[in-house]
């Protein structure tokens, strides 16, 4: 550990270099706790704002507010000669060692105990009670203590004290397994009379009162926790400590200590017939440690996941690391090989080794079954349900019901969906997000499992920098899936990792030929895939397949629009999808809406299956109408009070657009649909997606279409191709377009759209070239959007007399009318609007002279454009707001914005 130490267990305290530093202010304190909970990791942004105000008492401008807190929090480090505190993509973090952290050395404390707990010899186990016992040394009060207001410290706390209470009775477990019953009774003793209904540690304080000769008082330590339970929860105790009641007072021989020689040790491990590991697992100690406490608090516990996932490696793992918790072991069952719901008891029956002599198929083989495991405390493990997933969960409730002392875990793509069952979801391992330094690839647990079994297979592997960005793309196009990253890693015997990654888009083919000793549905990705086809019904399949049409996602109503038609009703698609999320088959991302999504892997399979049934045309074109829809309606919302969702929504779904803008493009009978969608895309893409816009709509033809058609795309190109992206910067190619668009929407009688392209042509009038003219123009549609009730468009009108009149040095005229803009634009909510409007009317300001007035204007313009993500507008109002402070003698401040400007160009 270097000169600096961070301690959160108990209240916060900074040393460094041995001696206490006190980091000033509750906001500064709150956001350090927050940065070193994560480790190394970057926290963005965000996240920050989210965890340290909340919606309640979120500042005016989040961001600045934010990095006030993150100025603070250097500075006071930085005074004692360490600069910790980094920048990391669209977040922060902390770059200090682990072990300069009190929590992250508890953590890793924790698992090196539980590494040597799973060392038979004695000395492992004295040398994991040392790991504990130097953890809980850590612990000087309870986590988090300063921060007890704040909702995300109370979620740690928990999280913290609750594996503090689990390593607790995993350090009893072991005493108990090397006789120091006495240790174990001096740990539990205070801890049990304070916290009297955790009854995995009453249960571990009572087996050692028993070893040490001491019944009447085990006897005792039930009695009061019965009668706390019943007094405080009006419950009973648990199956579990009720048996072991029973097992004092008859002085059950289970409960009597281990076998002290080594050979009476080993003959005594619990029985059971979980296969020792092989290769080790990567990437998922934390969901080990979690899944490990599950155990100890459920009796059902399924794993569900995608195929390919690692729930079979997990759950193997998992069982190994909790056998010795059960007298009776752990015991697998693989189902892969079942075929009828009927011989799922005979596959269980035989893995355990129950006698079925004279049983048949049916009640009786399961009744034999539940017979045999009664009086059994065991782990029992299913693995691969999905198949026969009625079956399994029929059993499964049998066992639960009449074997009291068993705990079942299964693995399946879909949950059980019985009583009692916790369900946990294997994600896919995490991979390097885009821009990762290639030095920084090998930390995330994707890249890091496939560059450990691509080094297996390849002699003298190694990566320059060009191989681990390679790495980079191809745990990332696999979405980290762990059996796609080993078929992967299988062919960098004979592939480079650049060469690996071109060659994805034809994973399927790729990616085959696995261990021999795996199943036939895990030797070849596309085997797992068909595999998980095959479980679905015909609906579902087609469901299935039409969700490839989509990039990025859809939502409800888009799978509806886009996947009805022959062999799905509209209204059945709601029903089918929740059906391909149960089987892991579809992601659903909660939110408001609701989105789904399928990873790249099944996105590519579902998009061949397509092409296979002949569909991809219709699908194609009905996706296409969808987006033009929504595009055609976010135009007139973008203008004013549903200017901010429609923003978020439009950006969520530029995938799509992009698509569906990629397939018309392709067919030349569909130009005009495709200038309907480039024109309702315009204000879109002029508010922040100005290159985007431009590569398009340079890329249309330049004849065809209807003249409504072409009159809107012209429109936006007057809009997107707007010098430095500024509505009010004149430009003979915005002109020309404009001019163009103007005759073509008075040609077919659309005054409302007319209206706007005299606004666009009328900024010429900001050169001072024709300034009659231009006010004509203004006048004309100003006339209309009085006609039109339109108040967004006066808005508009108004902006652009501010920059004519201001250009023009008319002081007199500008200001009223850019605070009339401002005004109209504040009243619509509409942050576009009212940000553009306030910088220029702030950069007039400063331009007059008028600085003290200019700067509040332009702190405004600064927090409006912030908090619609209008980068451009925040970037050059930092910057003018920096001016305005040099000249009112204020370097400090104008340095901060023009620091502030910079970082918002990155």
């Amino acid at each position: 550990m270097g000169g600096i130490d961070f301690r959160l267990l108990g209240p916060l305290e900074v040393r460094v270099r041995g001696e206490s530093v006190r980091v000033p202010g509750a906001a500064e304190r709150a956001l350090l706790a927050l940065l070193l909970l994560a480790g190394r990791h970057a926290v963005p942004a965000t996240t920050l704002v989210d965890q340290l105000w909340g919606s309640a008492e979120l500042p005016v401008d989040p961001m600045n507010a934010l990095q006030l807190r993150v100025s603070k929090l250097r500075r006071s480090l930085s005074a004692h000669g360490e600069d910790v505190v980094v920048r990391d993509g669209v977040g922060y973090r902390m770059d200090v060692d682990p072990d300069a952290v009190d929590v992250q050395r508890f953590v890793g404390a924790v698992r090196r105990g539980r590494a040597l707990a799973r060392v038979r010899e004695a000395t492992g186990a004295v040398r994991a009670l040392g790991e504990y016992d130097a953890a809980f040394r850590l612990w000087r009060g309870d986590p988090l203590i300063d921060f007890v207001t704040h909702e995300w410290a109370a979620i740690e706390a928990t999280r913290l004290s609750q594996m503090r209470l689990a390593a607790l009775a995993e350090r009893a477990e072991i005493g108990l397994g090397i006789g120091r019953h006495g240790e174990v009774i001096a740990d539990l003793g205070p801890l049990v009379a304070s916290e009297p209904t955790q009854e995995r540690l009453v249960g571990l304080l009572i087996t050692a009162l028993y070893r040490d000769g001491r019944q009447t008082e085990a006897l005792e330590v039930f009695a009061r926790t019965r009668a706390v339970l019943d007094d405080e929860l009006g419950l009973e105790p648990s199956a579990e400590l009720r048996a072991l009641h029973q097992r004092v007072l008859r002085q059950d021989p289970r409960l009597d200590p281990a076998p002290a020689s080594a050979e009476a040790a080993a003959s005594s491990q619990p029985a059971g017939n979980i296969p020792a590991e092989v290769t080790p697992l990567v990437g998922r100690a934390d969901e080990l440690s979690s899944m490990g406490e599950l155990l100890g608090s459920t009796r059902l516990l399924t794993l569900v996941g995608p195929g390919g996932a690692g729930k079979t490696a997990l759950s193997l793992a998992l069982a190994r690391s909790r056998t010795s918790a059960y007298p009776g072991g752990a015991s697998v069952v693989g189902l892969a090989a079942v075929t009828a719901d009927g011989d799922v008891v005979l596959a269980v029956a035989d893995a355990l080794g129950v006698p079925l002599d004279g049983a048949a198929h049916g009640s009786q083989a399961s009744t034999r079954l539940v017979s045999y495991l009664a009086r059994r405390e065991l782990l029992l493990v299913l693995d691969n349900c999905e198949h026969v997933i009625d079956a399994a969960a029929r059993l499964a409730v049998e066992i639960l019901a009449g074997c009291p002392r068993v705990t079942i875990m299964a693995t399946s793509r879909e949950a059980l969906a019985v009583p009692g069952e916790v369900q946990v979801t294997v994600a896919p391992l995490a991979v390097p997000p885009v821009g990762t330094a290639p030095e920084r690839v090998l930390s995330y647990p994707a890249a890091e499992l496939f560059v450990q079994r691509a080094a297996a297979v390849r002699r003298g592997f190694r990566l320059d920098d060009s191989d681990l960005v390679a790495v980079a793309r191809v745990v990332t196009a696999l979405d980290g899936m762990p059996l796609a990253l080993e078929l992967a890693a299988a062919r960098a015997s004979s592939l480079s990792p650049t060469e690996l990654a071109d060659r994805l888009a034809d994973r399927f083919a790729l990616l085959r030929g696995g261990a021999r000793t795996a199943d036939a549905r895990h030797r070849a990705l596309r085997a797992t895939v068909d595999w998980s086809h095959t479980l679905l019904t015909g609906p579902e399949q087609v469901l299935f397949r039409r969700m490839a049409v989509f990039h990025g996602g859809w939502t409800l109503d888009a799978a509806e629009a886009v996947a009805a038609g022959p062999g799905v009703e509209r209204n059945q698609v709601l029903d089918l999808l929740g059906r391909l999320v149960d089987q892991s088959m579809v992601i659903a991302e909660p939110g408001l809406p609701t989105r789904y999504r399928m990873l790249q892997t099944l996105q590519q399979y579902a998009d061949e299956q397509l092409e296979t049934a002949g569909e991809r045309d219709d699908v194609a074109a009905r996706h296409a109408g969808w987006f033009r829809e929504l595009a055609e309606t976010a135009e007139d919302s973008l203008r004013g009070r549903g200017q901010r969702l429609t923003l978020r929504r439009l950006r969520t779904e530029q995938s799509n657009l992009r698509a569906a803008l990629a397939w018309l493009g392709a067919d030349p009978s569909r130009l005009e649909e495709r200038l309907l969608l480039a024109g309702a895309l315009g204000w879109f893409w002029h508010l922040g997606r100005h290159i985007e816009g431009r590569a398009i709509l340079r890329g249309l033809p330049g004849e065809g279409g209807s003249p409504a058609a072409r009159a809107r795309a012209l429109q936006a190109v007057s809009l997107v191709e707007r010098p430095r992206a500024c509505l009010v910067h004149p430009s003979s190619r915005c002109e020309e377009a404009a001019r163009t668009s103007l005759a073509l929407f008075s040609e077919i009688g659309d005054a409302r759209r007319a209206a706007v392209s005299r606004v666009l042509l009328a900024v010429q009038g900001v050169t001072g070239v024709d300034p009659d003219g231009s006010e004509r123009l203004l006048e004309e549609a100003e006339q209309q959007f009085s006609r039109d009730d339109d108040v967004w468009g006066r808005a508009v009108v108004a902006f652009v007399r501010l920059e004519t009149f201001l250009k023009a040095g008319d002081e007199d005229r500008a200001l009223p009318a850019g605070r009339a803009a401002a005004d109209a634009f504040r009243a619509l909510d509409d942050p576009w609007g009212l940000s553009a409007v306030l910088y220029h009317l702030g950069w007039g300001l400063r331009q007059l002279g008028r600085y003290t007035e200019a700067v509040p204007v332009l702190e405004e313009a600064i927090a409006v454009a912030a908090s619609a993500d209008l980068h451009n507008t925040v970037q050059w109002a930092l910057a003018d707001l920096g001016i305005a402070h040099v000249h009112l003698g204020h370097p400090g401040s104008a340095r901060r914005c023009f620091d502030r400007a910079r970082s918002a160009s990155e």
